[in-house]
């Protein structure tokens, strides 16, 4: 945004605008008196507490606490900064903001800006137009044949360009829209004779957006019914580069996903315009998608101003493969910039051939709710691949899949999971021994020191994650330690699902060793010497120990410190869930669901069931 929002229509627009209006987007509201009341949209609840205030377009939830003006609202259901809050009201309302602070160069550009979103905005209605008239069936048709319909295409804003040459350019500039503005956003294109003719022609047209929810560009997708003549176009046609629009700087869908982006605190990134309306259609209203290039620095810039969580849905073969490969590149070189971006990849790879729409249809929408968060940490997922293609029954071809292996590792910055992954994926991956594997990577110059102990450092928070056993980072290992720390220091604020851990829900052998000494003491609650006794050696007395002597400000009020440690506990527990449906996930993708069909329907249900106990454990837990 170039230049400052006069303070002055910042203040007046706060008085104008209808809250009402605006956050019945999200949630419905009913009159309590002077007041609206519905069901809070920034928590899960089943009684509304959630309660608006026109008189000064306020809200406030009695539920979650969380409260504000119509601003706030919409930074926080939106995930957007104060300007971009402003303006989107704006939009919303019909209101024209002014500007300060702006030089002759700014003006311009602001000014451009506005009249190429206004071509932009005026070629969307023409194809949407097209696609419910007469002539778009052929287009329509295509849509229900992939399952989609009416509210689909308007959720999406789908349209149609018909197989004419100029008709799209004839009408925008019969508009009064100057024909270099059309060109200028690669809507049309000069012909020999110096006239204009379409980009778009005989397509299904895909509106793409910015998170603003300008109109930016456009994609288009062939049509089977549609004789293009001698001509074979190529399936998909995106726009051009413009001013607008930057291929490594936008992703289909954003618009639409942001709010539950921001609600699911994830974002679930595939490679299709269709695959994102299914992903939509099945619930899964957090899915975008990349406009034909890889996952890239910009594309994790955006993301990672609403979640930290970023779920890829590639094909599990060798180009999914190197599409992961090159988001890791792209999230190491911010985190080498210091940019501040702290994202987690983690890949749903799809067996090949398939898509998301296939998924859905295979597992069911609980089914896909488990896989993807059951989805695989980025390092474990690119040495699968490597040990998958390697002759392990060989000594060269386990040496070569170790060479490849320790590769991986040394781009892991974090020494911790370095060492996870080492022992998790790669010694038991090729079958070798933990400490050849460290003497391996040490000649390479790649540091696995063999000592593992517990993270020593308090957890800030509840760890999300998905299902790996192995810690999704080093967060889950502090989430571990804070567990047991519990178990020594406080075990009245235990919850009942601490009788459900076992070793299973241990990554670390240390914390798994801790774990033994207290049941074998007799339990948390016992005294420490008891526990002492019962250590298998003297780094395990360590360890119990320093649990003893650390401090634990998030359990110092004990108003709180139930909840807190009931949170941690729960997360743990559900860890183990996410792993039980990962295990179900793959025997499902290894039946045939015609043959098979008693068996799939079994393992469905058996899925749908651990995703339910996986919510409840997540409702508890907010």
């Amino acid at each position: 945004m170039a230049g400052k929002i006069l303070k002055e229509d910042v203040d007046a627009l706060r008085q104008q605008a209808d809250i009402l209006t605006v956050v019945g987007d999200y949630t419905t509201l009913k009159r309590a008196g002077r007041s609206y009341k519905g069901l809070c949209p920034f928590h899960t609840e089943r009684t509304p507490s959630f309660n608006v205030t026109p008189d000064g377009n306020f809200y406030t939830c009695f539920g979650c606490g969380v409260s504000g003006d119509i601003y706030d609202f919409l930074m926080r259901i939106e995930g957007l900064s104060f300007p971009e809050a402003v303006e989107n009201l704006a939009r919303r309302s019909g209101f024209t903001l002014r500007y300060e602070q702006m030089s002759a160069r700014e003006r311009r550009a602001v000014g451009e800006r506005s009249r190429l979103v206004e071509v932009t905005a005026a070629a969307r209605d023409a194809f949407r137009e097209r696609l419910h008239a007469p002539e778009g069936e052929v287009a329509r048709e295509y849509l229900r044949s992939r399952g989609f319909g009416r509210q689909d295409a308007d959720a999406f804003e789908l349209g149609f360009a018909p197989n004419r040459w100029d008709e799209i350019s004839r009408q925008l500039t019969a508009q009064g829209l100057p024909a270099e503005d059309l060109v200028t956003t690669g809507i049309a294109a000069r012909n020999d004779r110096g006239g204009l003719r379409d980009r778009f022609r005989g397509r299904l047209i895909f509106p793409i957006h910015d998170p603003g929810g300008d109109v930016i560009g456009f994609g288009g997708r062939v049509l089977p019914t549609i004789d293009y003549g001698g001509f074979d176009p190529p399936k998909y046609l995106n726009s051009a580069e413009t001013p607008l629009y930057k291929k490594t700087q936008v992703l289909y869908g954003i618009r639409q996903a942001r709010p539950e982006i921001v609600r699911a605190e994830s974002v679930l990134v595939c490679e299709g315009y269709t695959d994102v309306m299914a992903l939509h259609q099945a619930g899964f209203g957090n899915a975008v998608a990349t406009c034909g290039t890889a996952v890239g620095v910009e594309h994790l810039r955006i993301v990672a101003r609403y979640v930290r969580r970023v779920v890829l849905a590639f094909d599990g073969d060798e180009a999914g493969l190197r599409a992961a490969e090159r988001a890791w590149d792209a999230l190491r070189t911010l985190q080498q910039e210091g940019s501040g971006v702290d994202v987690e990849l983690r890949v749903l790879a799809l067996d090949g051939g398939s898509d998301p729409a296939d998924l859905v249809a295979a597992l069911g929408a609980d089914g896909l709710r488990a896989a993807v968060d059951a989805a695989v940490p980025i390092v474990p997922f690119v040495i699968r691949h490597h040990l998958a293609r390697a002759d392990l029954d060989t000594e060269q071809g386990r040496a070569t899949a170790l060479r490849d292996a320790v590769d991986v590792l040394r781009r892991e910055p974090d020494p911790d999971l370095r060492r996870a992954w080492a022992k998790r994926e790669v010694a038991a991956g090729i079958g070798v021994a933990y400490d050849f594997v460290v003497r391996t990577a040490g000649r390479a110059g790649v540091d696995l020191d063999a000592h593992e102990g517990i993270a020593a450092t308090s957890p800030a928070g509840g760890a999300r994650g998905g299902g790996d056993r192995t810690p999704a980072t080093a967060q889950h290992a502090r989430m571990e330690r804070a567990v047991l720390r519990a178990a020594v220091q406080t075990p009245e604020y235990l919850p009942e699902e601490w009788f459900e851990l076992s070793e299973e829900d241990f990554t670390h052998p240390r914390a798994r060793a801790v774990l033994r000494a207290v049941h074998a003491a007799g339990g948390a609650g016992v005294p420490l010497e008891a526990m002492l006794e019962h250590a298998e050696d003297e780094p395990v007395r360590t360890t119990l120990r320093e649990l003893a002597l650390e401090d634990d400000p998030e359990v110092a009020d004990p108003s709180v410190a139930p909840d807190v440690v009931g949170d941690r506990v729960r997360h743990l527990v559900a860890e183990r869930v996410r792993g039980r449906a990962r295990d179900l996930i793959q025997r499902l993708s290894r039946l045939n669901h015609s043959t098979d069909r008693d068996e799939v329907l079994e393992l469905q249900r058996r899925l749908g069931e651990l995703e339910r106990r996986r919510r409840e454990l997540t409702l508890a837990t907010e």
